[in-house]
């Protein structure tokens, strides 16, 4: 069998397929690879599995689709940070367990999509290419649409529905959000040094910190994830300071979004941004995880239940 590792990513970005239904039996050995290193569902005769790249703004986009026999809807989950569809195998399989069909994509500059690594200029980039997503699911797949945004996917979402064009009918009926992005820890200093530093500096070395309980996933973060970036951007920093300020002075929004937030979060200024968020999302139910880090989607399995169950369709 052929063994994932740091020289497979630019063979497979080159070989992968277009967007589309595959069987997973027939998979090249460099996609068997990558699926069998991030051990994601697909195996399974019940499920219909899709995997390939999307074209957006002539950059190519990796997603992936998982679809039950009978789905009950579409659930579209956007990662974080630094993250990638590779490491939400548990949430995929909690909402296969659901009777979701469940949608994943690598955001631009991370995982496998095209794009300047890590980095953005403008959270609209993201959202541009969630829009795209999300017509890819209503063309193919089953409502109603569902979503669910780990940290900086928060923000896109939240980004998302205050964009929204109030005239066309909104596409998710729910939204849950996984210790969403707002301000860091420390924003603050961040604020007020971001614009010194920035001309001075093109990255920041990247520092894995304790963001969840379970060590063998902060392992596998550290020492055998290949497609985690090794740097920062400076401008992505800018780009989510400049979201922190919009929806700090946006008008807000009456959708019920359901917020997840853990209380030993190392990453964010939660408590600061929760009361951010009672402020503009006025229905917004909130669900607080005792003891929970912040990569809530990979948390240890005991709290990750707890997490899942706090979940609202």
């Amino acid at each position: 069998m052929l063994e994932f590792t740091s020289d497979s990513i630019v063979e497979l970005k080159k070989t992968l397929p277009v967007f589309d239904a595959v069987d997973y039996q027939t998979l090249s050995p460099l996609l068997s690879s990558y699926t069998d290193h991030y051990n994601l569902p697909g195996k399974a005769p019940e499920l219909n599995f899709y995997l390939g790249t999307i074209q957006v703004n002539q950059q190519s986009i990796f997603a992936a689709a998982w679809e039950p026999s009978a789905p009950k809807g579409t659930a579209i989950i956007v990662h974080g940070y630094l993250d990638h569809l590779g490491l939400f195998g548990p949430l995929i399989n909690h909402l296969l367990d659901q009777d979701f069909t469940v949608v994943c994509f690598d955001l631009p500059g991370l995982g496998l999509s095209d794009g300047e690594r890590a980095s953005i200029n403008d959270f609209s980039e993201y959202t541009f290419v969630l829009d795209q997503i999300i017509t890819v699911c209503q063309q193919r797949f089953s409502g109603p649409l569902h979503s669910l945004g780990q940290s900086t996917g928060g923000a896109i979402l939240l980004k998302h529905l205050l964009d929204a064009d109030k005239n066309v009918p909104y596409p998710f009926a729910s939204l849950n959000l996984l210790a969403p992005l707002l301000h860091p820890k420390g924003w603050w200093l961040n604020r007020h040094l971001l614009p010194i530093v920035a001309p001075f500096r093109k990255a920041l070395k990247r520092r894995f910190g304790e963001s969840s309980h379970d060590a063998d996933f902060l392992a596998f973060l550290r020492e055998k994830d290949f497609l985690q970036p090794k740097v920062m951007p400076m401008p992505w920093f800018g780009a989510a300071e400049k979201w922190a300020k919009e929806f700090e002075t946006c008008d807000g929004s009456d959708y019920p979004v359901n917020i997840i937030q853990g209380t030993s979060d190392q990453t964010l200024d939660w408590k600061y941004n929760l009361e951010v968020f009672e402020q503009k999302l006025p229905q917004m139910q909130l669900q607080i995880i005792e003891n929970a880090y912040h990569h809530m989607a990979n948390e240890e399995p005991s709290l990750r239940k707890q997490i899942f169950e706090a979940m609202v369709f």
